[in-house]
């Protein structure tokens, strides 16, 4: 199985630690056991992030401001399409991975599902969490997966991309993105689940999005 991640950096003086945060993301996905590449947008650094890893394919934007976070979204999700990638994963680069994301990986099964694991580093819902519990809780049509990190399977694409060839509105460049994402595939029939048994640390670091 082939699994591709999908991940949105920058450095600058909003966020001057950004070339630590992504190599401490790549350096972190050495805890998947599959076969994975890691898509590495770097979104108008200052100073272009630079990475050395033979599975990272790295894609520096010059203006940020045309599409946002959701473009690299978009691009990401279709480059790992292309790519034959069986499971999709959208991150942040302030998260670290550890062995827990094997679980949320072998939980994705279901072409119908959007999955979501828990975190010490959102504000508030039922992915908050300062462990790793038990069991999948069902949320479709009661609140929107936090965007920190995300999964779907390939087919997943195929279910739900819009006619403009992409999976995400565009129109939500920055904040709101994961929530109109939701609410439109929930009324295509779409589920979005927690797998509690993945537990993932997130710093939120927010301080780049000013600059758009």
């Amino acid at each position: 199985m082939q699994i591709g991640i999908i991940v949105t950096t920058h450095q600058g003086k909003l966020r001057p630690n950004g070339q630590q945060l992504i190599k401490n993301f790549v350096e972190s996905c050495k805890s998947l056991k599959y076969n994975h590449k890691i898509y590495v947008f770097d979104n108008a650094s200052e100073e272009p992030i630079k990475l050395n890893y033979n599975n990272v394919e790295l894609t520096y934007i010059k203006d940020q401001t045309k599409r946002g976070l959701t473009g690299t979204w978009n691009d990401g999700t279709n480059r790992a399409y292309f790519d034959n990638c069986d499971i999709i994963l959208v991150s942040n680069d302030d998260v670290t991975l550890n062995s827990s994301v094997n679980t949320f990986i072998d939980n994705i099964k279901n072409n119908n599902t959007l999955y979501g694991p828990v975190s010490n580093g959102i504000l508030a819902g039922p992915q908050l969490s300062n462990s790793m519990g038990a069991g999948v809780v069902d949320v479709t049509n009661r609140v929107a997966l936090n965007g920190f990190f995300f999964g779907f399977t390939r087919n997943f694409i195929n279910n739900y991309i819009q006619k403009n060839g992409f999976l995400f509105n565009e129109n939500y460049p920055w904040g709101g993105n994961e929530e109109e994402f939701q609410s439109r595939i929930w009324k295509l029939g779409a589920n979005s689940k927690i797998i509690k048994e993945c537990y993932l640390e997130h710093i939120k670091i927010r301080g780049w999005k000013q600059l758009n």
